[in-house]
């Protein structure tokens, strides 16, 4: 499957997700599995929707699990098997599939970023055209939650805690311009119960915001932490 080019770079979009039996356990003190299921989904949606809507041209989700395959296939973008285990292997094999088929460069971004917009998309693209470099987006944590690679193996994957420290040093130690693009909306990813009152709470609309109600609805352990108010 040889993909198409738009424009003047072609930009692959690779989005690394968890099994659903393994996501989000740090959110088992409010959440049920079901429910922590039920919500990966909707971030997941959520992200290939802003994809959709962006200038990027092809999308790759990696992973290894039955439903994030339909979920994929719902979306009408790539799936990919992961082949071996680990986020930064995972990431890898989906770069390789990317430049295999055509990529001039590649746009890492997480599964659980529910308010990535196309607009964000869209100007991290843009600020990584010209010319070679890597641009990244933070997290709230000091991770790096969208990072753009021009050209797509440029630098080493480096995701994990203090990933963006991580990133700018390989960067660096490799030669290749670190370009900055900060963003609240891709920096709130769902990882704490904390982050999921933000997400709850929030003003902007997103399909996980309104999973996440409708979870609260049905569970007085989700609606008594979500809805309560912060101590004085």
């Amino acid at each position: 499957m040889r993909l198409w080019r738009l424009g003047k770079m072609f930009v692959c979009a690779v989005v690394p997700v968890k099994t659903l039996r393994d996501s989000k356990r740090r959110l088992s003190a409010v959440l049920n599995p079901h429910e922590r299921r039920l919500l990966a989904v909707a971030m997941l949606e959520d992200v290939l929707a802003a994809l959709k809507k962006s200038e990027v041209q092809e999308t790759v989700v990696v992973s290894n699990d039955s439903v994030i395959h339909e979920v994929a296939d719902k979306h009408g973008v790539v799936y990919l098997e992961a082949g071996q285990s680990g986020l930064n292997s995972a990431i890898e094999e989906a770069t390789n599939w990317c430049v295999q088929n055509g990529a001039d460069a590649v746009l890492v971004l997480p599964a659980d970023i529910p308010f990535v917009s196309s607009r964000d998309i869209n100007k991290m693209t843009k600020l990584g055209a010209e010319e070679t470099s890597v641009v990244l987006s933070p997290s709230q944590d000091d991770g790096t939650n969208a990072m753009l690679l021009n050209p797509p193996n440029s630098i080493k994957m480096c995701f994990g805690p203090r990933s963006f420290a991580r990133h700018i040093k390989e960067a660096r130690s490799r030669k290749v311009e670190v370009k900055f693009y900060y963003s609240a909306e891709i920096a709130l990813d769902i990882d704490s119960v904390e982050d999921l009152k933000q997400l709850y709470k929030a003003e902007k609309d997103a399909s996980s915001k309104r999973v996440l109600r409708q979870i609260a609805e049905h569970s007085e352990k989700a609606r008594s932490f979500l809805a309560a108010e912060p101590s004085a």
